[in-house]
Order: structure tokens, then C-alpha cells, then sequence
């Protein structure tokens, strides 16, 4: 599967390598070209790269692994290239203040995915996974499981039932058992 990559980055760099090693086809994309260039090496020439426009032009999914406060910004930049596209949100509502991280709280009671969903638009097919282990936990964990140990649990949302069916592959694929939390109103 052709999946884009938004921010290369803690969360970004880990999944693309993970899904780069099952053989999917990863585009890594950022706002800093360093970060790109870094992206595409940590995965072993399996990947490319370039800009966020493309990378959403390029996937059949796409993961924004854009900080949670950043959100809004990013798909706002992104314009309606989203429309449609299966979108994976690993986020979870955490900010960084002073070198510390603090929960972010997310408006109108909603849950952070159903918020996320209001930001990208209805037409857009929202699944949140890959948000329940940390960026080097995920990438240990998804590897060993690639390699026949023992696989982690990783829950995934949504409301759109063939998007969670398109992304529960790449759940597996990165090395974890996939396991379905039900609606973006259960989720974490």
C-alpha cells in the first residue's frame, strides 16, 4: 500500500521504518527537508520523500504524525488534499511546555479523534491507531513482532468501517495484533 507520511518526526521516522520493512510503499514527508532526508535513511533506501503536499497526494492512507497542537495548522497548510483519503491519527492530546509534557484539553467534550475529525472535515475517513505506545516502545515492539516474538496489542477507532478495514492490514504488517476499540467516541 502507497502510504504517506506527514511529519518526520519521534512517531513519523518509527511507523514509516515499520511499515517500510513489511514492504509497504513509504513516502516521509516534513516541513524541514533535513528531517526528510533523515527519514528516508533510517529506512534503509526502502523509502522517498519530499513535501507534506506530496506525501498527501502520493498515499492511499496518510499518517499525520504532526504534533497535537500543530494539527489544525498542518491540515489547514494541506488545503483539500486530504478529501476522501484514509488518514491514520496517531496523536494523542500532549503538549510540551517548558520541557515538560502536559494533556492538552480537547474542546466540546469530545474525545481527541472526534476532535480531529471535526478538523479535517466529514469527508475525510479518520482512523486513530498507533497511539498507545511510545515512539521507541512502537518501533521495538512492531519489530519484534515482525520477526516472529510475540506481538503487542494495538487498538484502532473510527467511525468509517472500510477505513478501519483498509488500515487494519498496516496494523498487523507493522508487527502488531490489531484489535478493534470500536467508534471515535470509545476511543483514547
Amino acid at each position: 500500500m502507497r502510504v504517506g507520511i506527514v511529519g518526520s518526526g519521534r512517531l513519523g521516522v518509527p511507523l514509516g521504518r515499520l511499515l517500510s520493512m513489511a514492504g509497504h510503499d513509504v513516502f516521509f514527508s516534513d516541513a524541514d527537508p533535513a528531517r526528510v532526508e533523515a527519514a528516508t535513511l533510517a529506512a534503509d533506501g526502502q523509502a522517498r520523500g519530499g513535501s507534506p503536499l506530496e506525501a498527501t497526494r502520493f498515499g492511499d492512507v496518510v499518517i499525520m504524525a504532526v504534533g497535537w497542537e500543530a494539527f489544525p495548522a498542518v491540515v489547514a497548510d494541506l488545503g483539500g488534499t486530504l478529501s476522501g483519503k484514509i488518514v491514520i491519527d496517531p496523536s494523542n492530546p500532549i503538549a510540551e511546555r517548558d520541557g515538560l509534557s502536559v494533556v492538552v484539553a480537547v474542546p466540546g467534550g469530545l474525545t481527541s479523534p472526534q476532535y480531529q475529525q471535526r478538523v479535517l472535515g466529514a469527508d475525510v475517513r479518520l482512523v486513530r491507531t498507533f497511539n498507545t505506545k511510545y515512539p521507541r516502545e512502537l518501533l521495538e515492539l512492531g519489530t519484534a513482532g515482525q520477526r516472529g516474538g510475540s506481538r503487542a496489542d494495538m487498538p484502532y477507532w473510527g467511525d468509517d468501517d472500510e477505513a478501519k478495514k483498509a488500515v487494519m492490514p498496516l496494523i498487523e504488517d507493522a508487527g502488531f495484533t490489531a484489535i478493534d476499540g470500536g467508534g471515535l467516541s470509545g476511543a483514547r
